[in-house]
């Protein structure tokens, strides 16, 4: 089952981060700059605060956005583990 927000979008959460998906239909066309669907990734506020700052989102044109974003994140974990 996965958990859904308040608009009946699909989100997933790793610690304090949550990853929703929002559908370009979804989004008010002033507000839909990327032109298709995003990944919205915001952090809660505190441990027992759970409102979200409001977070940055990925245009997901297509599949290939994945491989690009996992390997983004393990170059930033690589290198900065590196001390370079």
């Amino acid at each position: 089952m996965t958990d859904r927000d308040n608009s009946n979008h699909v989100f997933t959460e790793v610690q304090n981060i949550r990853i929703t998906y929002v559908p370009s239909g979804d989004r008010a066309e002033a507000k839909n700059w990327a032109g298709s669907d995003v990944l919205r990734v915001q952090a809660y506020r505190g441990p027992d605060d759970r409102a979200l700052h409001m977070g940055a989102e990925l245009p997901v044109p297509n599949p290939d956005i994945f491989v690009e974003l996992i390997s983004a994140l393990c170059i930033a974990y690589n290198e900065g583990r590196r001390g370079s």
